[in-house]
């Protein structure tokens, strides 16, 4: 099975990404439990090798072939799952994490349209963009600016936009200098299900194990 992180990419315009990313964000807590858990029994000196295959396939829910496949050493001599495997995986659930935070954040921010002289910005929370609309054609200086920011001139909608979230929001104030109205964040989310100290079968392999 391969790692929840060579998944395809999470759009943070999906409709769908906040629970795309919770799942991913638990298969991968799933995996880490597994990792930690295979690699107890691998450790175990009171167990034989049979012993600690029955026990990894019963506990962890991988394969016969793959729990004795933990049982030789990798090219670095090392039995079970790395610490870097651990290590990684913990970071990217860290990540992950991050990310659900910030588009929590933003599927409770409203769309609003503020004023500047020369026309509005818009931050458009259907779209998932920050759009700046000018009367006339800004000046080269301004136009280099939009561009240094992130901003690409979109000709379907006649307007510079980029990405919704909080830096392009900083970025359309220090181009137009308006002021965003003050948002209360989304509450952080608690620990995911996958969390409790169960392992969930499927989600424990070294590169290239099948489950």
């Amino acid at each position: 099975m391969n790692s929840p992180s060579s998944s395809r990419i999470i759009r943070s315009e999906d409709t769908d990404a906040v629970t795309q990313l919770q799942a991913r964000i638990a298969a991968a807590e799933k995996l880490q439990v597994v990792m930690k858990a295979a690699n107890q029994i691998v450790r175990n000196p009171r167990l034989t090798d049979d012993e600690k295959v029955a026990q990894i396939v019963a506990t962890c829910g991988l394969r016969d072939t793959s729990a004795r496949e933990l049982l030789k050493p990798d090219f670095g001599g090392r039995f079970g799952f790395p610490g870097y495997s651990l290590t990684n995986n913990g970071a990217n659930i860290r990540r992950m994490q991050q990310r659900l935070k910030g588009l929590a954040n933003e599927s409770g921010r409203a769309s609003v349209t503020l004023s500047f002289s020369g026309s509005r910005v818009e931050d458009n929370a259907e779209a998932c963009r920050v759009r700046i609309y000018h009367d006339a054609k800004p000046p080269a200086d301004t136009i280099g600016k939009l561009r240094t920011y992130g901003f690409h001139w979109t000709p379907s909608r006649a307007c510079w936009q980029r990405l919704r979230n909080d830096s392009a929001r900083y970025a359309a104030t220090q181009i137009t200098g308006v002021s965003w109205p003050e948002v209360t964040p989304v509450a952080s989310f608690g620990p995911s299900i996958a969390t409790v100290n169960t392992v969930a079968s499927g989600h424990g392999v070294r590169a290239g194990f099948a489950a």
